[in-house]
């Protein structure tokens, strides 16, 4: 679109335009927005306006050709964010939410300053009192440009909460909708490994923070037959096997780069530590698929039940809460109390199957649902069992001894 109308601003019919605009200020304003939307170029279409008032097309009084030069420069302010809306086609909330935040901004601030031309003029004639001829008004027309971007800058700095709540309500995250989230790995880091190590450990943390998020989810739409929660899971388990392919093949490409023995003994255990995380978002889908057996099938867990669920998701998320505190500072001392966690987590596992066994034998739920809260009760142990692989990890170090074999699905 840039190329097919390359140079159209320099045209005799769109300089024919810009003068016949000229005594009109909404009219300005349009052709500014039109002539950029088609070069994708706020900077060229202001660049034809200097060159017009240089050549004294729009007359010799500079307070007059400053009222006329300002409509189309806030026309080009609106013109120019085409750009980041063509590059925000097909992709995700984010970035969208990103092109339309440029959008409010620059529309908003164009009508503001609209009703200012003329305070906007002479603001310019004091910032540049000499005697402006035709070399010096483009200099007159640039810094009036200038002068409306910081102004919107002061203007709309305390007022971003207000853009930010605008762009939200325009662009909605539909339900169910959950965007995977980019993973930052710079591999011109390589040349240093230890910061490449340590930029690969901060996705760490964020993927155990989506698996956590992942499992939450999923238990609460099974605990609240929750079709939207459950989509939720799956989406944000989506996330984790984007982590996992990302921070694996980073790692991978290191560990062919010139490193130390204390990298080289400290991949291996993020690499199995990656894998962990990416399980327990497996079993987070798997809770999820027994959500939605549950909720099919028309089934209800006994108040005994519901906060047997309730006191395991205590303990996963109290897991979870010490092994990203754990992995973030490299705290032992956070892991350690993790592994009371999976103590517990086991110890529920082998009571809470017996006492289902009881309610069914007492009539109290049929054996399909009972297989169904086993099922889901196995999955809970599970997560802790690859969290206490993690907490044994940071336990020793971060260094490969074999930790985490035991607790092998």
């Amino acid at each position: 679109m840039k190329d097919a109308f390359a140079g159209i601003e320099n045209s005799e019919h769109v300089q024919q335009l810009f003068i016949r605009a000229a005594g009109y200020p909404i009219l300005a304003l349009l052709a500014g927005v039109l002539i950029t939307l088609l070069i994708q170029s706020s900077s060229a279409a202001v660049a034809s306006i200097q060159l017009l008032a240089a050549s004294s097309a729009f007359g010799t009084d500079w307070h007059i050709v400053l009222n006329i030069a300002i409509p189309f420069i806030l026309g080009s302010n609106i013109g120019t964010t085409i750009t980041a809306q063509l590059a925000a086609l097909g992709t995700n909330v984010n970035a969208r939410r990103t092109a339309w935040a440029h959008t409010v901004f620059n529309i908003i601030g164009a009508f503001i300053f609209f009703w200012f031309i003329g305070l906007i003029g002479k603001m310019v004639l004091i910032i540049a009192p000499w005697q402006l001829d035709g070399n010096t008004i483009a200099a007159g027309i640039a810094i009036a440009h200038t002068l409306i971007k910081i102004l919107e800058a002061v203007l709309f700095l305390p007022a971003s909460g207000l853009i930010e709540k605008i762009v939200l309500w325009l662009i909605k995250e539909k339900p169910g909708q959950r965007d995977i989230p980019p993973v930052t790995l710079e591999r011109r880091l390589f040349d240093t490994p230890e910061i490449a190590l340590d930029q690969a450990r901060r996705e760490i943390v964020r993927m155990a923070r989506y698996a956590g998020e992942a499992v939450k989810l999923s238990i609460s739409g099974l605990l609240n037959n929750n079709y939207r929660r459950l989509e939720q899971a799956r989406k944000t388990e989506d996330a984790t096997d984007s982590f996992q392919y990302e921070i694996t093949s980073y790692l991978a490409a290191l560990s062919q780069k010139q490193i130390s023995e204390q990298v080289s003994s400290e991949l291996p255990v993020l690499l199995h530590t990656v894998n962990d995380l990416e399980r327990i978002g497996d079993h987070a889908v798997n809770i999820a698929e027994i959500a939605e057996r549950k909720i099919q099938q028309n089934f209800f867990f006994s108040d005994s039940a519901r906060s047997e669920i309730r006191a395991l998701r205590k303990q996963v998320n109290e897991m979870f809460s010490r092994i990203i505190s754990a992995l973030e500072n490299g705290d032992a001392a956070s892991a350690k109390k993790a592994m009371i966690n999976e103590n517990a987590l086991n110890k529920m596992q082998i009571d809470f199957r017996r006492s289902h066994v009881q309610r069914m034998t007492n009539g109290q739920c049929n054996a399909t649902a009972g297989l169904i809260f086993i099922d889901m009760v196995d999955n809970m142990e599970k997560i802790g069992d690859h969290l206490a692989n993690i907490a044994q990890a940071v336990i020793g170090g971060l260094q490969w001894d074999g930790v985490g074999a035991d607790n092998e699905d």
